[in-house]
């Protein structure tokens, strides 16, 4: 998706340009269709990992259509990737990055402090580059909001869900969007990445990882589960019956980096199973109660601190 260009020197004129920028790029994409488009892209993921859900084995005793909330996690995909952003959350994310810039360089820096733009016949290395960067801030986000007291209270809402399905990817708070989201976009800004020519390809994988990885499959990916996120291995990020308090497998894409951190789990016993949701769940099942629960819990009462695991799951030494 293009930017519009910084060369204003207020911050209010750079939301507004931005706003205009979204409206007009959503208005002519609707027009026609164009599958390296990001809002096609997205249409087509669903399109497919739904298939694949109708079409592959079962993991839960539900069918993709029928499960508690699918019309709720379709309104969530409508609502995140096309609603939010066009009321002012693309051009809150641009106006957050140049705010960064201008800070960066009044405080004697320069835009970007280390240029590893690659030359046009090594894009595709700077794409793994590119990946690679987004990739583990998005683990580190992910790993913040089951971390951070404040931030699991809007991230509990994506874990509320008992049932999952390709859609329920999208089934989270906007709330978190604005916590971290604008922050994956200033490294580039740092390192001069121009991710305008790849960015769809990006989209096209990591869109679908993450689709795919709520899908209701029973399929073992066996050493894949080491490389990428499954449904095998994110099923149970969604379990409340894990090892823990603060969950596991938080990948995006890449589940080198809970291997790494020591997040990785996938219990070798197969007699056991992933317990959809969260502990005491007190969250409600209506797109606005959902929106405003966060809100209440904060300013309006108050609350025990809440867990994100249950009872640990006792297994012997080895078994993940």
């Amino acid at each position: 998706m293009p930017e519009a260009a910084n060369t204003t020197q207020s911050i209010v004129d750079v939301f507004l340009d931005n706003f205009n920028v979204f409206w007009n790029y959503f208005l002519v994409s609707m027009k026609k269709f164009d599958p390296m488009n990001p809002f096609w892209i997205i249409t087509m993921i669903c399109l497919i990992t739904f298939t694949l859900e109708l079409i592959l084995p079962k993991k839960q005793p539900y069918s993709p259509v029928g499960r508690k909330n699918f019309l709720l996690d379709l309104f969530y995909v409508l609502f995140i990737d096309v609603i939010f952003l066009s009321i002012g959350f693309f051009a809150f994310t641009n106006a957050v990055s140049w705010g960064f810039e201008k800070i960066v360089v009044a405080a004697g820096g320069h835009i970007p402090l280390v240029d590893i733009s690659l030359p046009a016949n090594l894009k595709w290395l700077e794409f793994i580059i590119f990946f690679i960067l987004v990739d583990f801030a998005q683990f580190f986000g992910h790993w913040l909001l089951h971390r951070v007291e404040f931030l699991w209270k809007f991230h509990k809402i994506h874990h509320a869900q008992e049932t999952l399905g390709f859609a329920s990817t999208r089934h989270f708070h906007w709330g978190e969007m604005l916590v971290f989201k604008p922050l994956l976009y200033i490294p580039f800004s740092l390192l001069g990445l121009d991710v305008t020519s790849y960015f769809a390809y990006y989209l096209w994988f990591g869109l679908f990882l993450t689709f795919f990885s709520h899908c209701n499959v029973d399929i073992d990916f066996g050493f894949l589960n080491r490389i990428f996120i499954t449904p095998q291995t994110h099923y149970w990020h969604h379990a409340k019956n894990i090892p823990g308090r603060y969950g596991v497998n938080y990948a995006s894409s890449l589940s080198i980096w809970d291997q790494l951190f020591g997040s990785y789990y996938l219990p070798k016993d197969k007699k056991l199973k992933p317990v959809l949701g969260i502990p005491d769940n007190d969250v409600p099942d209506s797109f606005l109660g959902q929106f405003l629960h966060p809100f209440m819990v904060l300013f309006g009462r108050k609350q025990k601190q809440s867990t994100i695991g249950g009872k640990e799951v006792r297994e012997t030494k080895g078994k993940k």
